[in-house]
């Protein structure tokens, strides 16, 4: 889950107000069946572990909590500042799921440890179908090829940032693009030298663009970036980058690979298929300049 960058951390329960748990070793039943059923409610996994950082802190006495997803790189993390640490590898059926990383003040009693190991116990199932789940949507939502967000993703960000502009009357600008001549790539070098130029393009794009910006591929050898926030001085100078690095860079100079940009600013009343439109228009006129 990843480029989960996918995606950027997220954050879970920072701090816990504790009534000081009862000295139990074990869960009594109706314990264990209520802290199913929470766990049970939801196989989002931010949602998943804040319902399990709810529960843990009926009975232990822990000021942090952070969970490491070492298989996908995606961490949940809270404020882990405290001076003593417990850490818990987690697996269910053979798979690695990752590791929870307890913070108290003080060190956690025999009691309290002895019911974390129940509790994960509860958690580990629920978590692995969570997780399952999580990495499905995320390969859903990507170009097996590039590795950029696909149309679906794009489909989904453009309507978020749309709802985003009309909510907070912030900008966006949303650019699309594709590579000159690229029936003549593939026709002259093959389908695996094309798949190659697209890969490569795909990663000039992204170094070109901001942290806060996202690149989709369209289909074939069309792609989208989306802008926000975003105005116009900061739109053109995104423009200029991906220009300058296409024409530095030296696989796409050394096959002559050259590409266009059309882009649209978001205004007051524009709907995203007028942007859409707005953006592949000046696409167009772009193709017609260099020519």
């Amino acid at each position: 889950m990843d480029n989960l960058s996918i995606i950027n951390p997220h954050k879970i329960h920072t701090n816990y107000g504790f009534t000081a748990p009862k000295r139990q070793q074990k869960l009594t039943p109706t314990q264990t069946i209520a802290t199913l059923k929470k766990l049970q409610t939801s196989l989002d996994v931010d949602s998943l572990l804040s319902n399990f950082a709810a529960i843990a802190a009926q009975h232990v006495r822990f000021s942090g909590l952070s969970f490491t997803d070492a298989t996908n790189n995606i961490q949940l993390k809270t404020d882990c500042t405290a001076v003593f640490q417990q850490n818990y590898h987690l697996t269910a059926m053979g798979k690695d799921l990752g590791s929870l990383l307890y913070s108290s003040v003080k060190p956690l009693k025999i009691n309290e440890l002895s019911l974390l190991k129940e509790l994960h116990q509860l958690l580990e199932t629920n978590l692995m179908h969570a997780l399952m789940l999580q990495e499905m949507q995320i390969r859903i939502m990507k170009d097996h090829l590039t590795g950029l967000d696909n149309r679906a993703s794009f489909d989904e960000n453009i309507l978020r940032s749309y709802s985003l502009c009309q909510r907070h009357k912030s900008n966006m600008a949303l650019l699309v693009t594709d590579l000159d001549n690229f029936k003549r790539v593939n026709d002259t070098y093959g389908h695996q030298f094309g798949d190659r130029i697209l890969k490569h393009y795909a990663y000039v794009l992204q170094r070109s663009i901001r942290n806060s910006d996202m690149a989709f591929r369209l289909g074939g050898d069309e792609f989208a970036i989306i802008l926000q926030p975003a105005s116009s001085q900061s739109t053109n100078l995104v423009i200029e980058r991906i220009y300058s690095e296409i024409k530095s860079d030296s696989l796409l100079s050394e096959f002559h690979i050259t590409s266009a940009i059309g882009s649209a600013m978001w205004r007051a009343g524009e709907t995203i298929e007028s942007l859409f439109k707005l953006a592949d228009e000046d696409l167009y006129n772009s193709k017609v300049n260099i020519k």
